[in-house]
């Protein structure tokens, strides 16, 4: 009897791992752990910094398909938005003094 045709599907009942979440709660219980109250700020303004960056991301790849089309104003927030990012970046790294 062959049954090879009735093999079930291998991702359709697959569960989502549990990777992703260990890393993150890895990461925010070393911040905590070791951070004392700085830990606590790192823990709250990381997700805040790695939107920036992907923001800022998403903004470059925009910016090269209409470049020849923005304005003043938009290359002056373009910029004004990336000082913003490496300041922010700079002082959660402790580079800068704020």
């Amino acid at each position: 009897m062959d049954t090879t045709a009735h093999t079930p599907p291998t991702d359709a009942n697959e569960k989502p791992g549990w990777g992703l979440a260990a890393l993150f709660s890895g990461a925010l219980l070393a911040c905590v752990r070791h951070g004392g109250t700085a830990g606590w700020w790192v823990a709250l303004w990381a997700p805040l910094l790695i939107l920036a960056a992907l923001v800022t991301a998403y903004g470059w790849s925009v910016s090269a398909r209409v470049r020849f089309r923005m304005g003043p104003w938009e290359w002056f927030a373009l910029f004004g938005t990336h000082v913003g990012l490496l300041l922010g970046g700079g002082i959660a790294v402790g580079l800068l003094d704020p």
